[in-house]
């Protein structure tokens, strides 16, 4: 039973850095993926990284072709538009909620997540926004006593991820989102429920703009090549693993 748990474990940190290597857009849509690189790169055995690829292909990140191989899906631009329309609807709702009950201990630790997105910001450290950015959606969510609300919408915007890596990390982008967090943190603070929500459901609409910006004009699937146009960056082995 020991080693089955630990095998689980294995299993479940390889799914993860691999999808995060998809989502980010270090593994770009349409890339071959090789179970041998991928376990030399993850210091891993293949079994892990080949249940992963079956695993990912559930969620539609990665297409398996029997006696072909296995490739990153493109971006479902369905699946894009309904995350967007879940995390909208929840995502007003929520603050709605907070600017109702917000207080003072509240807003001190949304102040100071947006002054370290700021620094983020003039640092053009887009890895350490988009953990502040995530930082502060699932606090609105706890913060008004619906932390199940957040879970629920990370559940369903993998997708939309994808798009926000393609498109969010440009700095004059990022400027502009620190911007709209820093209103809708006002409203609330204010108290202004209907505000709030205008500013949140004009917020969660950039990525929408980032679509059209990159020339997606609706439904299907379609692969969005990287901004910087860098080759796939390397991945350290991960910690606390056995690759036996």
């Amino acid at each position: 039973m020991a080693f089955e748990n630990r095998h689980r474990r294995l299993a479940d940190q390889v799914l993860e850095e691999i999808k995060n290597l998809i989502v980010r857009g270090t593994l770009p849509p349409n890339t071959r993926l090789s179970e041998v690189e991928l376990s030399k790169r993850l210091g891993v055995s293949r079994t892990p990284v080949r249940e992963s690829f079956i695993r990912l292909a559930e969620d539609g990140l990665v297409n398996v072709f029997p006696q072909i191989g296995s490739f990153v899906a493109p971006i479902s631009i369905e699946a894009v538009q309904q995350a967007q329309f879940i995390r909208e609807h929840l995502e007003c709702a929520v603050v709605v909620d907070l600017a109702k009950c917000i207080d003072n201990n509240i807003l001190r630790r949304l102040r100071l997540n947006l002054s370290q997105q700021a620094e983020a910001a003039r640092d053009n450290d887009w890895d350490a926004f988009y953990s502040l950015d995530e930082e502060l959606h699932s606090t609105f969510a706890a913060s008004c006593g619906h932390p199940g609300v957040w879970r629920v919408i990370q559940q369903s915007k993998t997708q939309l991820d994808r798009v926000r890596h393609v498109g969010d990390c440009r700095p004059e982008h990022v400027g502009r989102l620190v911007t709209q967090h820093t209103a809708i943190v006002d409203a609330i603070a204010q108290g202004n429920a209907v505000e709030a929500q205008d500013l949140m459901r004009t917020h969660l609409r950039e990525v929408l703009t980032t679509m059209l910006e990159f020339g997606i004009a609706k439904g299907g699937e379609v692969s969005i090549p990287r901004v910087d146009g860098a080759p796939p960056e390397p991945v350290d082995g991960l910690l606390d693993t056995n690759p036996h």
